[in-house]
């Protein structure tokens, strides 16, 4: 065989042996994601049936996780509310910027929210007082406190809530 034979042959096995490397760092990378995914899923479903965050007469299958997957499903200010504080207790940061207002979605602090809910303990949630906000109503008021804990302190969140529908379905639209 001549030497540009050989020169050839060993850059078409230099390009194999690279293109079955690639390949099986890929298959490794497949299998690391599909690992995630499964303990996701796991980690999901034994959620659907702890108690929810919002409360403890309900397990999260049946309260919040309704509203997570389709949020015109909280159908008055109050379960929106609910929800909310669930997401922030579960770092759902898409939920919570989908459930604010689109005139004042914080959609440039998302990075900041969600690196703070990860950051605290969360506690409890109280429901103080709420006005309007049925089914049938546009508007309504939540009073509640969310009571959580960070670096150690215990804190709590004391707010009114004014909530619109937007779109046909509740959203958050700020403070009273």
């Amino acid at each position: 065989m001549s030497k540009q034979g050989k020169i050839k042959n060993g850059n078409n096995k230099a390009k194999h042996t690279k293109l079955l490397n690639q390949k099986k760092n890929k298959i490794r990378e497949e299998k690391l994601l599909n690992k995630q995914r499964l303990k996701a899923l796991i980690k999901k479903s034994n959620l659907h049936k702890e108690p929810c965050p919002c409360t403890n007469e309900k397990s999260y299958g049946d309260c919040c996780a309704v509203a997570h997957g389709a949020i015109e499903k909280a159908t008055t200010a109050e379960q929106l509310m609910r929800s909310r504080y669930s997401a922030y207790v579960l770092c759902n940061i898409d939920y919570l910027m989908n459930s604010h207002h689109s005139s004042t979605r914080p959609v440039k602090e998302q990075d900041e929210i969600l690196k703070w809910t990860n950051s605290v303990k969360w506690i409890k949630l109280e429901v103080l007082n709420s006005s309007k906000g049925s089914i049938s109503d546009v508007e309504g008021t939540v009073e509640f406190k969310a009571h959580f804990e960070e670096n150690g302190i215990a804190e709590v969140i004391h707010e009114h809530s004014k909530f619109v529908k937007e779109n046909k379905h509740w959203v958050y639209l700020g403070e009273v």
